[in-house]
C-alpha cells in the first residue's frame, strides 16, 4: 500500500459528534470478537474490584457502543463495565453512541480506545491515596482501604512508597520496575544495612543491576532478601558474596544461608532470651543451670 493510500485510509476516519444516552441493558450486545476477554466477576481480581466500585459509585466512564440498527447496539469498549452492570441488575447504563460503521473502522477505533490507555505509575497512585487519606482525616485504615477497593496491606505499602527517598523512586522508574517489584523493594529498604565495605546505597545499586539481569524479580525474591538482611550478622559472609558476585541470584543466596538444625535451635534460643529480657522476666532456676552449662560449652568453641 502506497503512502497516498495510507493517507486516504486515515482520512476516512473522522471524529464523530458526541452523543451520550442512558441505554437499556437489553438493547446492548457484547462482541464475541473483542480482543480483551472478560474474566470471572467474583474471582477477587481486577474485575471483582470494578464490580465493587460500580456498586458504590455507578459507571463513571460511559460504555462506548456502535449502532447496529434501531434498538440494537454493540459494545466497542466497556465489556467489563457492562458485565458488572448486568451482575448488579442495572436496567440502564450510560453510553457514548457511535453511528453504524464498517468492520474495519470499528476495529481501528476500538484499538485506539484500548491501546492509548496508560496505567498509573505506582508513585502517582501513592500520591492520590495520600490525598484521599488527607481529606478523610477521621477515617481509619480499613475505611480508606474499603473506600478505594484495596487491602489494608496494599494501602500501607503505598504509604511506604510515598515516604521513600526521591532518588530511590527515580531509580525504580529508570529501571522500569513493575508495580509489585516497587512494593517489594520499598519493603526491603528498611532491612538493608552496611555489609563490610558495601554501604546501603552501594547495595541498592547492586540490587538494581541484579533486577536488570533477571536475578531478582519475583515477589519471593524480595521476601527472601528481607529475611536474610534481618539476620545480617549471621549471614554477613554469604551476603558479601552475593553482593560481590554479579552472577549470584537470590535463590542461590537463600540456599547459602540455610541454617543447620543446631543453628536454628540457637537462633530460637537467642530470640526467646531477648523476649524475656525485654519483658523483664527472670530465668527460672532450671533455666539458669542449663544456660550455665551452655556457657561453659560455648567457651570451649571460642
Amino acid at each position: 500500500m502506497s503512502d497516498n493510500d495510507k493517507n486516504s485510509l486515515l482520512d476516512t476516519l473522522k471524529p464523530y459528534p458526541f452523543q451520550f444516552e442512558e441505554l437499556p441493558v437489553d438493547l446492548i450486545e457484547t462482541d464475541s470478537k473483542q480482543p480483551r476477554k472478560v474474566f470471572e466477576l467474583r474471582g477477587g481480581g481486577d474485575l471483582s474490584r470494578l464490580l465493587k466500585s460500580i456498586q458504590h459509585y455507578g459507571i463513571e466512564d460511559p460504555i462506548k457502543v456502535s449502532k447496529i440498527e434501531d434498538g440494537r447496539y454493540i459494545i466497542m469498549d466497556g465489556h467489563r463495565r457492562y458485565s458488572c452492570a448486568r451482575e448488579l441488575k442495572f436496567e440502564k447504563v450510560p453510553c457514548r453512541i457511535y453511528p453504524k460503521m464498517n468492520d474495519g473502522e470499528f476495529e481501528a477505533r476500538r484499538y485506539e480506545m484500548q491501546n492509548n490507555r496508560k496505567d498509573w505509575r505506582p508513585i502517582e497512585r501513592a500520591n492520590s491515596l495520600h490525598k484521599i487519606r488527607s481529606e478523610y482525616k477521621n477515617a481509619n485504615e480499613k475505611e480508606i482501604a474499603d473506600l478505594v477497593g484495596i487491602t489494608q496491606a496494599n494501602l500501607f505499602h503505598y504509604t511506604e512508597l510515598r515516604d521513600t527517598r526521591l532518588e530511590y523512586i527515580s531509580l525504580m522508574e529508570r529501571h522500569k520496575l513493575k508495580e509489585y517489584q516497587q512494593v517489594g523493594f520499598t519493603r526491603l529498604i528498611p532491612k538493608l544495612r552496611r555489609v563490610k565495605q558495601y554501604q546501603v546505597d552501594d547495595i541498592i545499586q547492586i540490587l538494581f543491576q541484579k533486577i536488570n539481569d533477571n536475578l531478582l524479580y519475583r515477589v519471593s525474591d524480595f521476601t527472601t532478601l528481607s529475611k536474610v538482611f534481618s539476620t545480617a550478622s549471621l549471614n554477613e559472609e554469604e551476603i558479601f558474596k552475593f553482593l560481590s558476585d554479579p552472577q549470584i541470584s537470590t535463590v542461590e543466596l537463600s540456599e547459602m544461608t540455610q541454617l543447620s538444625g543446631i543453628s536454628t535451635q540457637i537462633r530460637t534460643l537467642i530470640k526467646d532470651l531477648g523476649t524475656k529480657k525485654n519483658l523483664g522476666i527472670n530465668l527460672t532456676e532450671k533455666e539458669q543451670v542449663v544456660f550455665e552449662d551452655l556457657y561453659k560449652l560455648m567457651q570451649t568453641f571460642m
